[in-house]
């Protein structure tokens, strides 16, 4: 497979524009049930044209507490993301690739995020935000 060296790292030549979506989700506001760990990740799947992960979730929560019972109920971000991607027909791989969504840990907290290549992309408070992890802080990864 052929790959493009883009500002947001190597991304195979078939995937909507990464930059350009990191780009109009870092002008959105943090809005449950919106604009969140969950809504990020999922809406570029469907960027990607997948199915939504979220379609189960959609619209059942306004509030973080809401949020959080969804997610405690589903037995943690990762078993809800797991549950949304394989319902979606996502598949889970072991490395991340550019573009791939997957469950971080960020200082003792779960998001689900976006790899640009580089760096996690994730939804925070002041808005998109990016880090380097050590591939344990890792939990999942699925490849839309």
């Amino acid at each position: 497979m052929a790959i493009i060296h883009g500002r947001d790292g190597l991304y195979p030549p078939d995937m909507p524009d990464l930059g350009h979506y990191l780009r109009e989700a870092g002008c959105k506001r943090r809005q449950a049930g919106v604009h969140d760990c969950c809504t990020f990740p999922a809406d570029w799947a469907l960027r990607c044209g997948r199915a939504d992960p979220m379609a189960r979730w959609r619209g059942a929560y306004a509030s973080e507490a809401a949020a959080e019972a969804l997610i405690f109920d589903a037995g943690g971000l990762a078993a809800l993301f797991a549950a949304g991607m394989r319902t979606a027909g996502i598949p889970e791989v072991d490395e991340p690739a550019a573009g791939d969504i997957g469950v971080v840990s960020l200082l003792g907290q779960e998001a689900g995020a976006i790899f640009s290549g580089r760096r996690w992309m994730f939804v925070g408070e002041a808005g998109i935000a990016g880090a380097s992890l050590e591939r344990e802080l890792v939990t999942r990864i699925w490849r839309p």
